[in-house]
C-alpha cells in the first residue's frame, strides 16, 4: 500500500501521521502492530510512500476507512497482480477509488 506524503515530509513526520491515522482505527496503537516505511513514489504530480506491514488486515481497514467520505485526509494507491501477469493499480482520495495504469506510478 501507498499512503500520500508531501514532498517535504520527512520519513519521521509520515510514520507519525500513519501511526495517528492507525490509532484513529484501533483506538490505540496495537502492540503486536509494527510497519516500515518503503520507497517514495510519484503519481499524478503527488507523492506517496510505501507502508509495509505483515498484518495485512491493517491495510485492509485503512483502505476501508479510506473509501468512507471524510475517512482519511491522505490518499492511497493499492496495486494487486500475480507474477508475470499486468498489474491493477487504483488510488482512493476522499472516498472515491479510480482504478489507473501502473505504468504512470513512477519511483521518485
Amino acid at each position: 500500500m501507498l499512503i500520500e506524503s508531501p514532498a517535504n515530509e520527512t520519513e519521521e513526520q509520515f510514520r507519525a501521521a500513519v501511526s495517528e491515522l492507525i490509532v484513529s482505527i484501533y483506538h490505540r496503537m496495537p502492540d503486536w502492530l509494527e510497519f516500515r516505511v518503503g520507497r517514495r513514489f510519484e503519481f499524478d504530480g503527488r507523492y506517496f510512500r510505501e507502508f509495509i506491514c505483515a498484518a495485512g488486515s491493517v491495510c485492509g481497514h485503512i483502505h476501508l476507512r479510506a473509501q468512507q467520505a471524510g475517512g482519511i485526509s491522505r490518499a492511497i494507491i493499492e496495486r494487486a497482480g500475480f507474477p508475470g501477469s499486468e498489474q491493477t493499480c487504483w488510488q482512493v482520495r476522499s472516498g472515491v477509488e479510480t482504478k489507473f495504469d501502473c505504468e504512470d506510478l513512477r519511483a521518485a
